[in-house]
């Protein structure tokens, strides 16, 4: 399993790469229209330095949600759809981000079960020996 390091200080934070060596949720993030520029921008920050800096922010509820079987979601609050990344933890202080899209009320079930299932994945691929870890100039 191929991964991106998006920040690294205190705190390490990947993202999953598909196949074709991408991040979906780079790719989502970025590809989000000027009437989110705002937000996405504050998540970019948080994902590249301040989680590196800080760790996730647990205590607060409004920045980062439990969602159940080990995921988490970042939290963005604009009107209109929530802008979230759905990330979990590893061993140390790491977090991996699996998804990442925008929702209204309840988060997407079919979002969930892919966070879920590459999680598992990675969890197999770190057993395995499996996991690469590529810069962010590698990619």
């Amino acid at each position: 399993m191929q991964l991106k390091r998006m920040g690294h200080d205190v705190w390490e934070v990947l993202t999953v790469l598909d196949s074709r060596g991408r991040s979906p949720v780079l790719d989502f993030l970025t590809g989000l229209d000027d009437s989110y520029r705002i937000t996405r921008d504050g998540m970019l920050y948080m994902l590249k330095v301040q989680i590196p800096r800080n760790g996730p922010p647990r205590r607060n509820r409004d920045l980062c949600k439990p969602l159940g079987k080990g995921l988490f979601e970042l939290r963005r609050q604009p009107k209109g759809p929530k802008l979230r990344v759905v990330f979990f933890y590893d061993s140390g202080n790491r977090i991996v981000c699996v998804r990442a899209f925008l929702k209204a009320e309840t988060t997407p079930k079919p979002d969930l079960e892919i966070a879920t299932s590459l999680r598992r994945l990675y969890f197999e691929a770190l057993f395995e020996g499996r996991l690469r870890i590529k810069e962010e100039d590698d990619v």
